[in-house]
């Protein structure tokens, strides 16, 4: 297993005081009171405009995934995604109408700004129409084209009319909170500003407040008046202040982390991270037990397949490709057995569970994991090659193909080009590294054969993947760039994008027989024409360091996912609890 750089003694010192971010200098907080967050992941040595906490200029939704969500900002909803439950916050409940054109939505009594001025639906209203009518500002796009206005009918009830019906709108932008964030804005606070040169205001709904922010630090103090504890909804954090630090380089990352410089800490790989297991017994993950220690993220790696040009457009040849692969290998091979072999495209995430099930009916009927030379010789026979050698030939010429690979997706790459070359494919593996933006031009214009990629979308319900193979997302035509960046198999088949329009407005749920038979309708088809090669689930092995705070999430104590990204994160600020350490 690869070997994580030496670390330090561990050292007890108070946390440091960075510069202030507004007038004088901001108080010492002693390290035992402090919760230190490592960043997602490491390579950071800076912060990037680090007094900038604009949710919505550009890069606005990277400030808030990076930190905002987890402090000053709170959402309407927060989500589990491990088993499927929503989780009333500012909001106290919402109904979507029957039409599926408005949602009316009440908010939580009590609610207030930081700066004790009540939370609103004129604030909720504001923060709509302003994205609506602002195309400069993040998620103006989405809004623009399903908001029409916000009615507010007092101050705690307000109804969001829609320009087109969606049965999906209000689980979309305002209860996952995990890939899309939409934090509401005090109005009293920003109707006075210019918007677009606006550095934000340290003016929130939650549990801390920005004190400093430097390149190297920010730090946010805890709001002893916070709305929720005083209105008995949640207690106060028992951290002092939340302070975000650049990791450094992966060896340096993992270095501070045995250290115990960082409480929430950085994606390791399997390997490294028993490694640092090793050295500091307070560094856990996702899982208790290995080695499949990472925890599910809604996205699933794949091999793609170009559906509509080049040789995979033959699904016979794409069946022939399915047969090559072994995923049980690829997942032992390339990633220490830290995952799972999967054949939907579906997590393992608890929402999704019972449709899973109900698939394995047609998992046993088309056996898309039967790695065999037999199926591989009937299948090619039928799209007309013949064998030459170890090739597959069609009149006279070698199918030939690249394999294309994002850097970060490397360790599957060779794995994947040895069983494909095992299957007669002559195919070699094309890495993009560091630079991926070439690979993501090539496939999403039709333009490659063959990729490894994860594919990220479905969290509680199927519809969230199955929908990306409708051929609305497809290429206009070779060369030009889908208009989705999960929708590569460039796949277009009139009777799947029916099924997928119905699935748009119906809501989605395991009981509902006209729900799940147009689930199971639509995963018969990607099964039985091979749209794309679901290998296995992509794991985060998150790490966390229980030597000052003890309550994180995990297997056993599954409260939220473990990704600081997404905004159900803020519960382990709330539940995490001191160990004494000093």
């Amino acid at each position: 297993a690869p070997e994580p750089a030496k670390a330090a003694e561990p050292t007890k010192a108070a946390a440091p005081a960075a510069a202030p971010a507004a007038g004088g200098a901001p108080k010492v907080v002693a390290r035992k009171d402090t919760f230190v967050l490592g960043g997602f992941g490491a390579g950071a040595t800076e912060i990037t405009d680090p007094d900038n906490i604009n949710p919505y200029s550009l890069g606005g939704l990277g400030r808030v995934r990076g930190l905002l969500n987890l402090t000053m900002y709170e959402f309407l909803y927060l989500y589990n995604h491990n088993d499927g439950s929503e989780i009333p916050w500012l909001a106290e409940s919402y109904k979507v109408a029957p039409d599926f054109k408005s949602v009316d939505v009440k908010i939580r009594k009590g609610v207030e700004w930081n700066d004790g001025k009540p939370f609103t639906s004129g604030d909720v209203k504001y923060t709509l129409e302003l994205l609506r009518d602002t195309p400069e500002l993040v998620f103006a796009s989405d809004i623009k084209e399903w908001v029409k206005d916000v009615a507010v009918k007092d101050d705690q009830n307000f109804t969001i009319n829609l320009n087109k019906p969606n049965v999906r709108f209000f689980y979309f932008y305002f209860v996952e909170n995990s890939e899309i964030h939409i934090p509401i804005l005090p109005k009293h606070i920003w109707e006075k500003e210019k918007i677009g040169d606006f550095k934000g205001s340290k003016v929130g709904t939650g549990p801390y407040i920005m004190v400093a922010a430097t390149g190297q630090r920010q730090d946010f103090d805890r709001n002893d008046n916070w709305w929720a504890a005083k209105s008995g909804f949640q207690k106060l954090p028992k951290p002092l202040r939340v302070s975000a630090i650049p990791p450094g380089a992966g060896d340096t990352a993992v270095a501070r982390e045995i250290n115990n410089e960082f409480d929430a800490g950085n994606i390791m790989q399997p390997g490294v991270f028993e490694a640092a297991r090793a050295k500091n017994k307070d560094i856990i993950s996702w899982s208790t037990k290995g080695p499949a220690w990472g925890a599910p993220d809604a996205c699933m790696y794949t091999l793609g397949l170009n559906t509509k040009y080049g040789p995979m457009a033959d699904v016979h040849v794409r069946r022939a490709v399915q047969a090559s692969i072994n995923r049980a290998k690829i997942v032992d091979l390339a990633y220490e057995g830290s995952t799972v072999p999967l054949v939907l495209p579906f997590s393992t995430y608890g929402g999704l569970a019972p449709y899973t099930k109900m698939m394995q009916p047609l998992i046993d009927k088309y056996k898309p994991d039967n790695p065999s030379a037999e199926v591989i010789a009937s299948e090619m026979a039928a799209a007309g090659y013949k064998k030459e050698g170890a090739n597959w030939t069609k009149d006279g010429k070698k199918l030939t193909f690249q394999l294309l690979v994002p850097g970060w997706l490397k360790p599957m790459g060779p794995v994947v080009e040895k069983q494909l070359r095992d299957g007669g494919f002559d195919v070699t593996f094309k890495l993009f590294d560091p630079d991926t933006q070439p690979f993501f031009d090539t496939v999403r214009a039709g333009n490659a054969d063959a990729w490894i990629i994860v594919h990220c979308g479905s969290s509680r319900e199927p519809w969230g993947t199955l929908q990306h193979y409708h051929s609305k997302f497809a290429s206009s035509e070779q060369g030009k760039q889908n208009s989705y960046i999960w929708a590569n198999s460039q796949y277009s088949n009139k009777e799947y994008d029916a099924i997928i329009d119905q699935m748009d407005q119906v809501l989605s749920s395991p009981t509902d027989a006209k729900y799940t038979d147009l689930v199971t309708k639509a995963v018969d088809i990607f099964l039985k024409d091979v749209v794309e090669i679901t290998i296995s689930e992509e794991r985060h092995v998150v790490t966390n360091n229980q030597h000052y705070w003890k309550g994180f999430m995990t297997t056993e104590n599954a409260y939220a996912a473990p990704y600081s990204l997404w905004a159900a994160w803020l519960q382990v600020l709330l539940k995490v609890e001191p160990t004494g350490a000093a």
